[in-house]
């Protein structure tokens, strides 16, 4: 079989992604500890790539890399009304997706699977098809050790809304109850932030519970 390295941040997209690779792939997970990062994400993570048995994450340190709203130290202003600019870091993904093409060559690793949707495009430029076969390009220019073979990142969800992608993941039997997505550091999920919102969104619009607000 192929090897894999999913990119696992504990929200449902990875967690779908982790799953939907497991079925196809060898795979092995890689997370990111960025500055700020909530220990219920980090812990997230864990738990999903324990149930899905991929054991030895790797996990990478990058303190440096901040989001908006920590990088202005709390005093960033929205240009918009739109909640998602404190959550942007520039240049997020060719960092991590550069780090994750590092273990891969060295690990004989063929796909790196990312997790954004549809969705994602509308905000986050660097999440778009388009941006990411760019980035494979530039993969394919500089990898030696891949013996004709250069990994290359592949997006399973980018072409599925929220709905699609919780419906995959029902299908997968992914534990949704483990997945972390809010940006608020809780014992639960807040659903006030804008990731809860469009989870509950989704959610309601299959009629069915969201599993994370099931004590709610």
């Amino acid at each position: 079989m192929d090897k894999a390295l999913v990119m696992l941040s504990g929200g449902l997209d990875s967690a779908t992604c982790l799953y939907w690779a497991k079925q196809r792939f060898d795979v092995s997970a890689i997370t990111f500890n960025y500055f700020g990062r909530l220990e219920n994400e980090k812990l997230a993570a864990v738990r999903l790539a324990e149930s899905a048995g991929v054991p030895d994450m790797i996990t990478v340190d990058v303190p440096f890399v901040k989001e908006a709203a920590d990088f202005y130290n709390g005093r960033f202003k929205n240009p918009d009304s739109d909640m998602r600019w404190a959550s942007y870091v520039p240049a997020r993904n060719i960092m991590f997706y550069s780090i994750a093409a590092h273990y891969a060559e060295y690990l004989g690793v063929r796909w790196i699977i990312g997790g954004h949707n549809s969705h994602d495009v509308d905000f986050f430029k660097d999440a778009s098809k388009s941006y990411i076969e760019k980035l494979n390009s530039l993969l394919r220019e500089g990898c030696l050790f891949c013996d004709g073979q250069p990994y290359q990142i592949l997006l399973p969800l980018a072409d599925m809304n929220r709905v699609a992608v919780i419906n995959l993941a029902r299908q997968l039997n992914v534990p949704i109850e483990l997945t972390w997505s809010c940006h608020m550091d809780g014992k639960t999920h807040c659903g006030q932030c804008y990731a809860c919102k469009q989870r509950l969104e989704a959610f309601g619009m299959l009629g069915i519970k969201d599993p994370v607000f099931a004590e709610r």
